[in-house]
Order: structure tokens, then sequence, then C-alpha cells
């Protein structure tokens, strides 16, 4: 799971890294950012065609979550919202 500034730089040299270890890479795309969205957009472009999954903060948490039925659930829910 990746995060972080300077998306087409640092964190994208990063991801290839990993994903080159054969580990499976998740990049949070609503908590990354570079100095321009062209750059951003370009490095989670690169990222997805090299394997890398592009996911929200929303999908994550409610992916660790499982269902409803977790005892946690409502006190995310009323986060996200």
């Amino acid at each position: 799971m990746l995060a972080g500034c300077e998306a087409h730089v640092c964190l994208m040299q990063t991801a290839l890294g990993l994903l080159e270890e054969e580990l499976e890479v998740w990049v949070v795309t609503d908590a990354c950012s570079s100095r321009s969205e062209r750059n951003r957009d370009a490095a989670f472009d690169r990222l997805a065609g090299a394997g890398a999954e592009l996911v929200t903060t929303e999908m994550v948490a409610f992916e660790w979550l499982r269902d409803a039925g977790h005892p946690r659930f409502r006190d995310v829910l009323t986060v996200v919202k």
C-alpha cells in the first residue's frame, strides 16, 4: 500500500522496485500528488501498466473491513461520509 508526494518520481520508483521484486503493490491514488496533474496521471498510467493496483482511500477502508458485519464498519462509514 503506497501513497505520497511526487507520485511521478519517488512513489513511482518505489512501486516499480517492489513490482520487480514480485510484490503486490496498491497505490492509493487520492492520497498521492505531484507538482502537476499531468505528472501524477502519467505515473498512474505507467504503474497500472506495470501491474500496480490503483485504488482510493475509501476502497481500501472498506476492503479491509470486508463487510458491514465488521465491528468498526459504522465508525469507518461515519468518517467516509
